[in-house]
């Protein structure tokens, strides 16, 4: 029996070779293999062979002792992940046993990370996103696989370069009399640097100096300093969050951040580490003075990321403060296309300051029903509405009536999700986060509101109450 990967590489040998002359026959076979491999995507492909015939998958060794919910079901998505992309854990069952750190171990080796057997908070995001993109991509994705002698473990080394997008490797030049670099040679989104040798003092000296071009990265920096930004704004939101957690919710938002913190510190530690290899010398932060105001932290928002139930589309999360030509303060929710730069809005909820900490409260909400979802094993559709507003056009739907809500949701796997959505008329449009996604939105948007509102009113002070503001 061939093994998946076989079976990939027979079809990326089939497309490319011009011997094969039956288009037809071609495209059957492909998409009775994509079909088999879509089928059966949610097995483990690169150890298949070695299971037992009778299907039963192995149980992972360890015990489930002293595993929260919320910890389990992290791990049960984690070996979901691995065994997609072919590292065997066996029946996800949450306890990372030994077949779950061999797996990890695999994983690791393939994307070049230290081989611990433990997932880190860096490569359990890679792995999650992967997971998703993979699956969001059908068929195309198998397509790619196929085309890559080493399978999904090919897919995964290309996710992990386009998330760094490394830069170009250093060029080594020889010097010439007088050396130059023509403006022609250089690409237009690099930035050059020459650095010459110590002048020869003999002329046998002369032929083994050198000039060292090196070419640097600037969509790299800029990815860079856009990463150095979001660490900035959440350092802020976890102060903000930290001097007032004296609730459960504030606890969760705080947790969710501080995870979010560490995997942006360890992100950003790994680009340092890849461009002292490539230059020799990390890449230097251009942003030293970033401000913190509601402006400039609605242009370097944290990435939340939404994703439309029953399609491919992905996006992210930004809201946007702004004072209407009434003079009140509103803030734009935006629902922003993936790889945008601000600016394909693909829908927006106009909210005011008690909105905004409305949905925030309901998006712990759902995080707590999540809670109580799971410890009860649902696994059945269900929704409930955490929050609506208006309240006088929620529940109509006559053309005219406008109104959002957050919508707890639990689906038929006994996975969970907030939606957000808008309502006009008869109309709906929904966007689903995550329970983490849903927790760190609601942080940010803790955050927005206060210092939205600060500024707010420090702008509309009159003179009396700067009088009031300075008295002796």
């Amino acid at each position: 029996m061939k093994s998946p990967l076989t079976t990939l590489s027979l079809i990326a040998a089939m497309i490319s070779s011009p011997a094969v002359a039956d288009d037809k026959l071609i495209q059957g076979l492909i998409g009775g293999m994509i079909g088999a491999a879509i089928a059966n995507q949610g097995n483990a492909q690169a150890n298949q062979g070695s299971r037992q015939n009778n299907g039963k998958k192995r149980k992972n060794n360890g015990s489930s002792d002293g595993i929260s919910a919320k910890k389990r079901e992290k791990n049960i998505e984690a070996q979901e992940a691995l065994n997609y992309f072919g590292f065997d854990v066996g029946e996800p069952d949450g306890v990372m046993g030994r077949n779950s750190r061999t797996a990890i171990s695999q994983l690791q080796a393939c994307i070049g990370r230290p081989i611990t057997g433990e997932l880190d908070s860096f490569v359990r995001q890679f792995l999650k996103n992967s997971y998703f993109k993979a699956q969001a991509g059908g068929a195309e994705t198998l397509r790619t696989v196929a085309s890559k002698p080493n399978g999904y473990c090919g897919l995964l080394q290309q996710y992990h370069q386009e998330l760094f997008a490394p830069a170009q490797p250093a060029v080594m030049a020889q010097a010439a009399p007088q050396p130059q670099v023509a403006p022609a040679e250089v690409a237009p989104a690099t930035t050059v640097a020459v650095v010459e040798e110590p002048v020869a003092e003999t002329a046998n000296e002369a032929t083994n100096s050198s000039t060292t071009v090196v070419v640097f990265d600037e969509n790299l920096q800029t990815k860079y300093d856009l990463l150095l930004n979001q660490l900035k704004l959440l350092e802020q939101i976890q102060k903000h969050i930290a001097l007032k957690a004296t609730d459960e919710s504030s606890a969760r938002k705080l947790a969710t951040v501080d995870q979010r913190l560490t995997e942006l510190r360890s992100l950003i530690q790994t680009v340092e580490i890849e461009t002292e290899g490539e230059y020799g010398t990390p890449i230097r932060p251009t942003n030293a003075n970033l401000g913190v105001t509601a402006a400039k932290a609605s242009e370097v928002f944290p990435r939340v990321p939404y994703y439309i139930p029953g399609t491919e589309e992905i996006g992210e999360l930004w809201i946007k403060p702004h004072v209407t030509n009434e003079g009140i303060l509103m803030y734009d929710f935006n629902f922003v296309a993936a790889q945008s730069d601000f600016d394909k809005i693909k829908d927006t909820i106009e909210m005011t300051s008690e909105n905004v900490r409305s949905v925030s409260e309901a998006l712990v909400k759902v995080t707590e029903w999540s809670d109580k979802a799971l410890s009860q094993g649902l696994r059945r559709h269900y929704e409930k509405s955490a929050i609506c507003f208006p309240m006088a056009m929620c529940g109509k739907t006559e053309a005219g009536n406008n109104s959002a809500e957050v919508i707890f949701v639990v689906y038929e796997d006994g996975s969970t999700a907030a939606r957000l959505q808008e309502n006009k008329g008869k109309f709906r449009s929904g966007y689903n986060v995550s329970i983490e996604s849903g927790l760190l939105l609601a942080a940010y948007m803790d955050y927005m509101a206060e210092i939205g509102e600060k500024e707010f009113e420090a702008n509309t002070m009159t003179d009396t109450d700067l009088d009031a503001l300075f008295e002796d």
